[in-house]
């Protein structure tokens, strides 16, 4: 099959998790024997690469605004793929550029729509934003001839609120081969707590520092990721850590200072509000890191093994009792133990190879249906 994957930022992916999810699933199809074609943002990919891992990178422009870099971008990438008429399937990631997916369905053009979060309710959009998601997300729902969710929670709630039948996917994980090196010499392995994402607020680093200067110990918290055109969250989580020596906010760290952290801390902190399936998190359990994950679906489902959840919950935004967690954590005697089961469970849940077959499936599926 011939496969056009839009509504990332591109590939090689150094930015978000749509971005490891699409190249790593785009790399595998390949594998498989199938012609991938990734469109890229021009602002976030580099104007050499015009193939990786075996996957062609087309670059087209943004508007380089909060508001409309995804929707510019995505709608170039369409007019593109629907003109060339060469692909057997347009897959479109995130709720987005969902809303494009009438565009490919009048053209004929057998399309795809996986979900990766309610973006809607992320707390940077205002109310014209959210109602213009929100109207995606019923896009998203209804034109695809297939609409794939990476949790058990979306597909609950498509499922309810739009009643669409939606194909459970999840994302993967890919266990991290590089050997690492710390982005600050005086980081020490198994004495650090760890943050890695995206710095915007449905995140939560802000209750995440708050709480941090509640514990009593000098175990180093350090905050990596880049900002998403939230620069003044990025000030204010500056400010609280300021006076804090023990608070380090890194910027984006990715390759081997990325491979190092994710081996090396003893916890692995996601205090969020919204979630889809966070890779961030996978990939630290995959390294057998232990969890401390606030209590939303999207994080409890990844930490439970059978009937247990492992690691530690708090609700979300509640200081005090992160800051509980945090320090029995630290004190904990059985974080490897509970890092090794998680491990295991994970590299077998959230294979790329089994996830690759199923999505392969999904557009034969999404073919059969339109002809």
């Amino acid at each position: 099959m011939r496969i056009a994957m839009i509504g990332l930022r591109g590939i090689p992916a150094t930015y978000g998790g749509v971005e490891r999810a699409v190249e790593e699933l785009s790399a595998r199809l390949v594998q498989r024997g199938h012609e991938v074609t990734v469109y890229a943002r021009r602002a976030y990919s580099d104007a050499d690469v015009h193939e990786h891992r075996g996957v062609r990178v087309v670059r087209l422009p943004q508007v380089n605004t909060k508001h409309l870099e995804a929707a510019t971008h995505s709608a170039v990438a369409m007019a593109h793929a629907l003109s060339t008429r060469r692909f057997d399937v347009i897959h479109l990631h995130a709720t987005g550029p969902g809303a494009l997916s009438p565009i490919a369905r009048l053209a004929g053009t057998p399309t795809v729509v996986t979900v990766q979060g309610l973006d809607w309710r992320r707390e940077k959009w205002g109310r014209a934003a959210r109602s213009v998601l929100q109207l995606a997300a019923r896009c998203s729902a209804r034109f695809p001839d297939r609409t794939i969710v990476v949790s058990r929670e979306l597909e609950r709630y498509f499922a309810g609120r739009h009643g669409a039948d939606p194909v459970y996917i999840p994302n993967g994980v890919e266990e991290e081969r590089e050997e690492g090196a710390p982005p600050q010499p005086d980081l020490e392995p198994d004495r650090f707590v760890l943050f890695l994402g995206r710095l915007v607020p449905e995140k939560h680093v802000h209750t995440l520092i708050r709480a941090f200067r509640r514990v009593d110990d000098d175990v180093p918290l350090v905050i990596a990721g880049p900002d998403s055109h939230s620069p003044e969250y990025v000030a204010e989580l500056q400010r609280l850590a300021a006076g804090d020596r023990r608070i380090r906010l890194l910027g984006p760290q990715y390759g081997r200072a990325k491979a190092w952290l994710m081996r090396n801390a003893l916890a692995f902190v996601q205090p969020s509000s919204i979630e889809g399936l966070p890779i961030a998190l996978l990939e630290a359990l995959s390294a057998a890191r232990y969890p401390i994950v606030s209590s939303i679906p999207e994080n409890l489902e990844p930490v439970t093994v059978g009937d247990e959840t492992l690691g530690k919950t708090v609700p979300v935004g509640d200081e005090r009792e992160l800051a509980s967690a945090i320090t029995s954590t630290i004190r904990a005697p059985d974080r490897s133990r509970v890092g090794r089961r998680l491990r295991d469970h994970v590299r077998q849940a959230y294979d790329w190879g089994a996830i690759a077959e199923a999505t392969e499936a999904t557009y034969r599926d999404a073919i059969s249906a339109r002809r």
